[in-house]
Formats: structure tokens, C-alpha cells, sequence
């Protein structure tokens, strides 16, 4: 079971995209988790079509949590299908509804991210959007993922700011009693410099290159009708790329130590 967590710093660099997207191209059952602190809803707003939840999301995980039932099959009944294509398995779990919820969710973590761990009973990947960072990401995330990814693109201001970035979550990843993974994704690659040369600048390595693509990203970002070519479109096959590259680590990783 594999648990990737992923954020950005400011300069909308597009992780709530590339979460999306690597959520489409997952190459097991997965289920995408909205935890954007910022409760933009933007996976329900954009590309399901302004689809309503149906009560359903992290809100009724709380409540779940405080009437203290399992969360486990708490987590299925509140995801809604993300995709109705013949492939994998892809749910969705609907994010908080308003800003204030995300302060009130902290002691909610622990038990949730122990039940999305439990979720390989059902053969389920997890993938939590986190969205822009903000003040401290959940500390019980960083001690179960498997990766904490950061989405940047290739100019100046965002390996700046993600510099910055890195710095803080380096700290809470000390402080924590897991051992995650830290990887960049990085969008638009040379434009206008390589991965090779943010990696070198920042000192983390590339897990991801994701193709400059504004038409493709814009069906997945805010819903416009699917382009014609969508499964061959550069940003669709680095997605499939990054999605199938994380998905190998993963596994090797589990090989290595025996899960």
C-alpha cells in the first residue's frame, strides 16, 4: 500500500492538478484525499463540474471520529467516484467546507491516517492533496507517507519559494516518527531550468517531471470539455510516467523491507 502526500508552496504551481491527474493515472485502485487546508474545493468544483458531495467528506469523518465508529468503512461510504472509466478503482473524498474545519480536524489525523493505511485491505493507494502550505502541514501524514511530494514549476520565484518551503517541512520530517520520502515534482520542466538544476539547488531529489500543458490541464483544473487527444497529450503521458515511477518505488520499497 502506497501513501503519497503532496503540497506547494504560493504561486499556484498546481498541486491540487498534479494530484488529480497522478490520481487518473494511478496505475492501482486509489483513493484521493481533498485536504487543502483552504477548503477551496477544487476537484468538485472544477473538474467533476461543480458535482455537489452529497454531505459526503472530511466534515463526516469528524463526526465519524467523534462518535468514535471505525473509520475504515467510514472513508468508503464518504468517497464519491472520481472516474467511471473500466480501469482501477478511483474514489474521491471530498475536502473540508469551510476554512475553520482544517484547524478543528488535528486531533482527527491520527485515527483517519491509520485507517487510510488499513485501506490495503482493499488493495487501495492513497493520495492526499495538502494543497498550498500554509503554517505546519499534519504531522501524523508526514509519519505515515511514504512520499511528501512538492509540486514547483522551473522559474526563479517557485524554487524560491519552495527553498523555503523545504526548510520547514525538513524540520517537522526530523520530528517525525516515520521516515517519509521527499521528492519534487516539477512542472514545466527548462522553463527555464532543469530538474537536474533545481534538484542540485535545493538538494532533493526529482520524482516527477510534468509536462507544460495549459489546454490539458485545464480539463483536469477547471472542467473544460476533455481535449480530443487528452491520452496522448504530453502532460497525460508524463502524468502516466510520474504515476507509474512512484507507484515502482513504492513497491521496491516495500520488497526491501519486507511488507
Amino acid at each position: 500500500m502506497a501513501l503519497l502526500a503532496l503540497t506547494a508552496a504560493g504561486g499556484s504551481p498546481g498541486a491540487t492538478t498534479t494530484a488529480l491527474g497522478l490520481a487518473l493515472s494511478w496505475p492501482r485502485a486509489v483513493l484521493l484525499v481533498d485536504a487543502d487546508p483552504g477548503a477551496h474545493q477544487a476537484v468538485l468544483a472544477g473538474f467533476l463540474g461543480g458535482q455537489s458531495p452529497g454531505g459526503r467528506g472530511l466534515v463526516r469523518i469528524a463526526e465519524a471520529h467523534r462518535d468514535r465508529r471505525p473509520l475504515r468503512e467510514v472513508i468508503i461510504d464518504q468517497s464519491i467516484p472520481l472516474a467511471g472509466d473500466a480501469g482501477p478503482r478511483r474514489l474521491f473524498l471530498p475536502g473540508f467546507a469551510k476554512p475553520g474545519n482544517a484547524r478543528l480536524f488535528a486531533g482527527v489525523w491520527p485515527e483517519l491516517v491509520e485507517a487510510l493505511r488499513r485501506l490495503d485491505h482493499y488493495d487501495i493507494d492513497v493520495i492526499i492533496d495538502l494543497g498550498r502550505y500554509v503554517d505546519l502541514l499534519p504531522q501524523p501524514v508526514l509519519d505515515t507517507a511514504d512520499l511528501v511530494g512538492v509540486v514547483l514549476r522551473s522559474t526563479l520565484r517557485s524554487v524560491m519559494s519552495t527553498r523555503i518551503l523545504l526548510t520547514a517541512i525538513d524540520d517537522q520530517v526530523r520530528d517525525s516518527a516515520g521516515s517519509p520520502d521527499l521528492g519534487l515534482l516539477v512542472v514545466g520542466e527548462g522553463r527555464p531550468y532543469s530538474g537536474g538544476e533545481i534538484s542540485a539547488a535545493l538538494g532533493v531529489g526529482v520524482h516527477g517531471r510534468l509536462a507544460h500543458d495549459p489546454r490539458a490541464a485545464e480539463h483536469l483544473s477547471d472542467g473544460v470539455p476533455r481535449p480530443r487527444r487528452f491520452d496522448s497529450s504530453p502532460l497525460a503521458r508524463s502524468l502516466q510516467a510520474t504515476a507509474q515511477s512512484v507507484r515502482e518505488r513504492f513497491a521496491a520499497a516495500d520488497q526491501l523491507v519486507g511488507r
